[in-house]
């Protein structure tokens, strides 16, 4: 159990060498070897000795808030730090064209896996996707023409628009208007803007494993409080792990009124939104694609940058077959 997602008010504590999890009256014990990132999606209480058997065992410790979003984490110390490759990473982002390249591939990657969600639909008889499939194979086209990270973000911006049109044609509960962040107007966006946090958050703990520099990002500019290298790794996923996920749940029927609390143009998850809606990303990111989880594309993701950045290999983002 890599990652352990922790949605209802619970005690963590340490009981010998144990993780010990109080949910209500049911107690349950982890050995903490098991477990590399504790994610807390709902109020809980923890102490110090708690967080000293986590640093111990390299454990991550991410807390969300009431609105569903990452607002902190403890961080174990880093107990295989590499200046030479954040060096290498800096010295890429101080080359325009080096930083570009890797940019660009980047939102290459999350363009052909946008494009591959709708095909995956056209192929199998929805002909309503595929005029938008063409319009987003023309604004991919113009991410290797574009000259700078703004020119390359405007782009990014009008694939989002365009893609997102075309979810009304998958199902009708998709229609969810235009998107809107923070906070979510309605159930669809409040799905996305949670199960996003959620992709950023492992994607985060994924890069951990490598020698890169979390706050040295290619494409989010660089900024102060944040790790913005998840924020572009995270960007080949999100169509994967959120979207993929947000079709399957409505098409299924999974959604039910009792997952939402919406007042006053807001929506948000309840707890039990935020458990079922979790239970549901742990089991897509364990899924298999080609041989391996999706939890292994991103570490392998993360990786390719790392040898990048060393002058190994060429990056080349993830892309999913259809």
């Amino acid at each position: 159990m890599e990652t352990l997602f922790i949605a209802r008010e619970a005690q963590l504590r340490q009981h010998e060498n144990t993780l010990q999890i109080k949910l209500g009256d049911t107690v349950r014990s982890l050995p903490i070897e098991k477990v590399g990132h504790i994610v807390l999606l709902a109020e809980s209480r923890l102490n110090s000795r708690l967080l000293g058997l986590c640093g111990k065992h390299g454990v991550r410790l991410s807390v969300f808030d009431y609105y569903g979003y990452c607002k902190g984490a403890f961080e174990p110390w880093d107990h295989n730090p590499a200046g030479k490759v954040k060096l290498k990473q800096a010295a890429l982002l101080l080359d325009d064209k080096h930083r570009l390249s890797v940019a660009r591939e980047v939102l290459r990657g999350a363009a052909h896996n946008r494009i591959a969600n709708l095909k995956y639909y056209q192929y199998r008889g929805n002909e309503a996707v595929k005029p938008i499939i063409k319009t987003l194979q023309a604004q991919m086209e113009k991410l290797n023409t574009a000259l700078d990270t703004p020119t390359l973000m405007g782009i990014e911006g009008n694939l989002h628009q365009d893609y997102y049109a075309a979810w009304k044609h998958i199902h009708a509960d998709l229609d969810f208007g235009k998107r809107v962040r923070r906070p979510p107007n309605n159930p669809i966006n409040c799905l996305i803007s949670f199960l996003n946090q959620l992709t950023y958050t492992v994607v985060r703990h994924e890069i951990s494993k490598t020698h890169l520099e979390e706050t040295f990002s290619v494409l989010h500019a660089p900024g102060y409080g944040r790790a913005s290298l998840s924020l572009d790794l995270a960007e080949p996923f999100k169509p994967v792990l959120t979207d993929m996920l947000i079709f399957r749940m409505v098409q299924r029927r999974m959604l039910d009124s009792s997952w939402f609390e919406q007042h006053d143009q807001v929506c948000l998850l309840t707890e039990t939104g935020r458990r079922h809606v979790a239970e549901q990303f742990a089991q897509r990111l364990e899924e298999d694609y080609q041989g391996h989880t999706f939890r292994y594309w991103i570490y392998k993701e993360a990786l390719m940058l790392e040898r990048e950045v060393l002058d190994v290999s060429e990056y080349e983002s993830f892309k999913r077959r259809v």
